[in-house]
């Protein structure tokens, strides 16, 4: 049963609409990529998901964003994470001022699960991420110099750490050396099989496609086609208007 479903989702900028009746679903522990050409209305989209920005209002409109069943569309942001999604932007939301440490001290002062918790417990929670993803020596040391790489990979823990249901990431590969594009992809596997549902939109088709179980393909504010990643290659849309034919040569080899 899927736990998040976008049904009939519309989005304009002033006369330019952006989303044009957008509808999809996701089930828990999915590893979800949205694929498509730069101005598609992939960002849009992930953003007025978690309610940043507004959707298209009118009598007509049937708009539902469902999670659990229940219409969340008309919810602030603070509350839908509250309800467990988690949304990482391209840019870094990082207080680059701020130490390692003070980053993730945040959750547990106001992310409401550590509420009547015990803070060795988040301790040794943080600690775990902070191996996993080879921070543990960088606590005192500030964001804004860590490496890109490193940036992201704290994102994520913070975001684990806020006990996410789904997490939305914008172009988590970007600016990211590949061995920590290589550790990424493996929390993002290993999360997904403890229920958690991931969905990615990133030009980096090749590192997405290789842990994805569904794809959605966006073009020109719309899906086109989805399934999985033999269905998406395949298919003759996103071959013609997103991959190409040299790409797609290539990219047939491998998951053929």
């Amino acid at each position: 049963m899927s736990f998040l479903e976008i049904k009939h989702l519309s989005k304009s900028f002033g006369k330019k609409q952006i989303l044009k009746d957008v509808s999809f679903s996701i089930n828990p522990g999915q590893v979800v990529a949205f694929l498509g050409p730069n101005g598609a209305g992939k960002t849009t989209l992930l953003k007025t998901m978690i309610g940043l920005y507004g959707y298209d209002k009118s009598e007509q409109s049937s708009a539902q964003i469902l999670f659990d069943g229940i219409n969340i569309l008309d919810w602030p942001v603070y509350k839908r994470v509250e309800q467990g999604m988690v949304y990482l932007p391209q840019q870094t939301s990082l207080l680059q001022q701020l130490t390692v440490y003070d980053n993730l001290q945040i959750v547990f002062e106001y992310q409401a699960y550590w509420k009547n918790i015990d803070k060795a417990e988040f301790i040794k929670e943080r600690d775990h991420w902070l191996e996993i993803t080879g921070l543990q020596e960088t606590l005192n040391q500030k964001a804004g110099t860590l490496s890109g790489g490193q940036k992201r990979k704290l994102e994520v823990v913070r975001s684990m750490l806020m006990h996410p249901r789904l997490i939305i990431l914008d172009e988590p590969f970007a600016g990211v050396d590949p061995k920590s594009i290589y550790e990424l992809k493996k929390i993002f596997v290993d999360t997904s099989q403890q229920g958690i549902a991931i969905l990615i939109s990133d030009h980096n088709v090749d590192q997405l496609l290789s842990i994805a179980q569904l794809v959605y393909v966006f073009i020109n504010g719309q899906i086109v086609t989805s399934g999985g990643v033999k269905e998406i290659i395949e298919n003759k849309l996103t071959k013609e208007h997103y991959l190409g034919n040299q790409f797609y040569n290539e990219i047939t080899q491998r998951y053929s």
